[in-house]
């Protein structure tokens, strides 16, 4: 459980470092067609990615 604890975060710790070094460079060519295909791409990849690492790291500890 702690184990679990723990990787929760890092990932939230992880999570908001990349958030903030995002967010400081200007979009000078922001639209919300590019923001939402943006989103879409994340929704579509990286969570399942992340799903899939937790998945087998769960695996591989029990």
């Amino acid at each position: 459980m702690r184990f679990l604890i723990i990787l929760v975060a890092i990932v939230c710790l992880a999570a908001l470092i990349i958030t903030l070094s995002l967010t400081k460079a200007e979009d000078t060519n922001y639209s919300s067609n590019r923001s939402v295909k943006n989103q879409l791409i994340m929704y579509l990849i990286l969570i399942p990615f992340i799903a899939l690492i937790l998945v087998l790291g769960w695996m591989f500890l029990y």
